[in-house]
């Protein structure tokens, strides 16, 4: 993971796929319009601490250890073990969302990428896309996704039946920047672009990651 990493769509996805298996344990600050200032100390697997104006506790998740994915030759991961699919993941805090900005998995297949750059955020190496939910899009969760799309309230409330409309007065946002920490995978910032629902965007700053030892 000491070498630079080429920015390209295809390493951009394989970075949203490679999150659990490139740190170990991590503290940041996940900042929401909804929620405010949430900080937060993750040690995989499975232990989360988090603290906020009500209080600081413990998040238990019962999440076993990690299978080896299989991994490409600059590190990131090529594909991921069957259970790791959207199966496996970090302790919840109030909805998916948290657990998708850790691991960005959906991120993965199914969205177009576009006006890529790489833009240091808070001192640390940042990957930026401009991303758009195709029709496969597949979310951890669906009424949380990270892309809230008519393709994600498609599958959740529609069933995926044809001619199916959301309520009225819905507006989606017609993309979202997003932009991943490499060296940890995970989603640093998402902001909507347009649309009527500008709570889905969020921050998290890093304060210190504790990195993997690459299998190969």
């Amino acid at each position: 993971m000491g070498a630079e990493l080429p920015l390209t769509e295809d390493t951009f996805r394989a970075l949203a796929r490679s999150s659990p298996w490139r740190f170990s344990a991590l503290h940041f600050t996940w900042r929401t319009g909804a929620d405010g200032d949430v900080e937060c100390w993750l040690r995989r697997p499975g232990r989360l601490r988090v603290r906020d104006a009500a209080g600081e506790r413990v998040v238990d998740d019962e999440t076993t250890a990690l299978p080896e994915p299989v991994l490409r030759a600059d590190g990131l991961v090529a594909s991921r073990p069957r259970a790791c699919t959207h199966e496996i993941g970090d302790p919840m805090w109030q909805n998916y969302v948290f657990v998708s900005m850790l691991d960005p998995e959906e991120l993965s297949a199914d969205v177009a990428l576009s006006d890529l750059r790489s833009e240091p955020r808070a001192g640390r190496e940042t990957w930026w896309a401009r991303a758009v939910p195709g029709e496969g899009y597949e979310p951890r969760c669906g009424c949380c996704p990270l892309l809230w799309s008519r393709v994600s309230d498609w599958f959740e409330y529609g069933d995926g039946a044809p001619g199916w409309e959301p309520p009225t007065g819905t507006v989606y946002p017609e993309a979202y920047d997003i932009a991943l920490d490499v060296a940890t995978g995970v989603v640093v910032q998402l902001s909507p672009v347009g649309g009527s629902r500008p709570d889905l965007g969020f921050e998290t700053t890093i304060h210190e990651a504790e990195m993997s030892v690459p299998s190969a």
